[in-house]
C-alpha cells in the first residue's frame, strides 16, 4: 500500500499531472473540490 504522505502523490504533483493530462487530451475540467476526484 502507498503511504498517505508519499511526496510523489502530493496535491501539487496531482495538480501538475492533471494539467498535463488536460493539455494532452484536451479535457476541459472545471475546478471542482478534490473530494470528487477521490470517489
Amino acid at each position: 500500500m502507498l503511504k498517505e504522505n508519499d511526496p510523489l502523490l502530493s496535491d501539487e504533483f496531482l495538480d501538475e499531472l492533471a494539467k498535463e493530462i488536460n493539455d494532452l487530451y484536451g479535457w476541459e475540467e472545471s475546478e471542482e473540490p478534490e473530494d470528487d476526484i477521490k470517489k
